[in-house]
């Protein structure tokens, strides 16, 4: 994705920051004294609001909103960061990253460091840049949305979660285990732009991130540096086959045509045989009602990235 770019000049109103305390490992990321400190040192005030998982995100955006801030900070991992992006979404309010989750890809994506000090200097000294971002069904996606399987594996992976911690190998080893556990494959009808196919596979990714695509060895990035979206399909390969694809991602050897399929487009819309469905986007669950539409939003988001990239981004 891109956009115009300019300067971010922060004056000296307060940078309020929502932390989700659960994001990342557990005891690992910055607290509110933390964040505070790093920001302290770089000459802002900041506000920092706790996440409150009985509260919907949506109203305490709304509440931070009241008080007119130039800059709303999301710290947490890509689900906590996708549920702010929705809350200011075709606002004019910046939006600024803390990354505090496990894999990171919507801030890496960006270049934004992983370190607090890095990330907050980032906020206070970097540039804004409208980005477009991806919507399924009216709501928000960073990286990427899954029907199928994958829902399932993010199941199995809060449990294993909670028992051994989070970590890229847990999240890894909840995928196998779903795996082994083999769901009966959607019967699905795609239409991509103006083509339409109907077809069986366990699992479908949408993806609107190229750096994602880029750490997982996979084809699509391309799609995504066009200004469209790239849709990975599980081809209906049995139990044995999608091990061995699973593998193969694991790797960052999976290829087309026997690992997935790729199709590219501005907007899918998916219907199934079974209407109501689990969904994740950006690792957050929920149930929706088909059909399923995938498209990029109208409005952008004025999001703080660095002012010298390095290397590729989105």
């Amino acid at each position: 994705m891109t956009g115009s770019e300019k300067t971010a000049r922060l004056n000296g109103t307060t940078i309020s920051v929502l932390l989700n305390d659960q994001s990342g490992k557990k005891d690992a990321g910055p607290n509110a004294d933390d964040i505070e400190t790093a920001f302290q040192r770089l000459g802002h005030a900041v506000r920092v609001v706790p996440f409150d998982p009985n509260r919907a995100l949506e109203d305490t955006i709304a509440d931070l909103l009241r008080d007119d801030p130039e800059t709303i900070v999301a710290a947490g991992g890509d689900g906590t960061i996708s549920g702010v992006a929705q809350a200011l979404l075709g606002k004019q309010c910046h939006f600024g990253i803390l990354p505090r989750g496990t894999f990171n890809y919507f801030a890496r994506s960006l270049g934004i460091p992983q370190d607090l000090d890095g990330a907050a200097q980032i906020i206070a000294q970097g540039q804004t840049r409208p980005l477009r971002i991806a919507m399924l069904n009216g709501q928000t996606f960073l990286n990427n949305a899954n029907l199928g399987l994958y829902p399932q594996i993010l199941r199995s992976r809060e449990d294993i979660y909670d028992f051994w911690g989070r970590s890229r190998a847990a999240a890894y080893w909840s995928a196998l285990k779903v795996l082994f556990q083999w769901p009966k494959p959607l019967v699905i009808t795609i239409r991509a732009d103006a083509e339409e196919k109907t077809l069986r596979t366990p699992m479908i990714f949408v993806l609107n991130n190229a750096f994602q695509l880029r750490q997982m060895g996979m084809e699509g990035a391309d799609c995504i540096e066009e200004g469209r979206l790239a849709m990975l399909i599980a081809p209906d390969q049995g139990r044995l086959g999608m091990l061995k694809s699973a593998v193969a991602m694991l790797m960052g050897r999976a290829a087309r045509h026997r690992d997935f399929h790729l199709l590219c487009a501005t907007d899918f819309e998916v219907r199934a045989q079974r209407r109501n469905l689990l969904v994740a986007r950006d690792g957050e669950r929920c149930r929706m009602t088909g059909p399923f539409h995938f498209a990029l939003s109208d409005d952008t988001l004025q999001t703080l990235v660095p002012t010298d990239p390095k290397g590729d981004v989105r």
